[in-house]
């Protein structure tokens, strides 16, 4: 489909890596998630509060900079946060958000993969993964993780954009990213590369479906499917 002269059609998923080297551009992308991402913590922030978890082990996946572990650590202090990135560069700087933001010593940040979460089996409480699925090509090994990791009736929270969106809705979120991030001409196209590189409703439900993480539930708003624990007794 074609707007305006603008072509948003995303038939093939291309890859994007999801390991950030370069120094300037992730201060940059962690100056702008500070002052940016209040709202979005606050959405996982209620979705985590429906579930019933107010103590325990969680686990941040692909952390980035550090903003939903180091928001999330002061809403609900009775749960204690580890969070990891396989870049070296964004963990160095999720610690020193987490120092700034007073709470260092309440969250362990570490390099680590989606593929080999650094928790004993059946150990967390919780699982986050925001934004972070579409960089990663083996999706069902992640989920086979997750199920390896949490404890029976455990909750998660996996929130990522998908590539059959609304092209109306990439075509005005594109938009606005760009108004925000004009400032960095390589972080003003990571909106349509995340896009790209992100699944479908369809192939993440396929996905779901050969893993062995059960009761599961898959649902969009606006440019995001939300992958969320249900209850025990109802299997997704």
């Amino acid at each position: 489909m074609v707007i305006l002269g603008w072509d948003v059609e995303m038939r093939d998923r291309i890859s994007e890596s999801g390991v950030i080297e370069d120094q300037e551009l992730a201060e940059y992308y962690s100056l702008m998630a500070k002052r940016y991402m209040r709202i979005p913590c606050q959405r996982v922030l209620s979705r985590i509060k429906a579930k019933g978890i107010e103590k325990g082990k969680a686990l941040d996946v692909g952390t980035g900079p550090g903003i939903f572990p180091i928001f999330l650590s002061k809403a609900l202090p009775n749960v204690q946060f580890k969070a990891i990135d396989l870049s070296p560069v964004m963990v160095d700087i999720a610690r020193k958000n987490a120092t700034e933001a007073g709470i260092r010593d309440g969250i362990d940040v570490q390099v680590g993969s989606a593929y080999s979460l650094p928790c004993e089996d059946h150990s967390l409480d919780l699982l986050l993964c925001i934004n972070t699925l579409h960089h990663l090509d083996q999706p069902i090994m992640f989920f086979n993780e997750v199920a390896r990791a949490l404890k029976e009736g455990g909750g998660f929270v996996i929130v990522d954009f998908h590539r059959d969106s609304s092209p109306f809705l990439i075509w005005g979120f594109n938009v606005l990213w760009k108004l925000f991030f004009k400032s960095h001409p390589r972080a003003k196209e990571g909106f349509l590369e995340s896009i790209r590189s992100s699944y479908t409703l369809e192939e993440c439900r396929d996905f779901l479906k050969e893993s062995v993480l059960k009761n599961w539930t898959l649902s969009t708003r606006t440019v995001e499917m939300w992958i969320e624990s249900t209850p025990a007794q109802n299997n997704g």
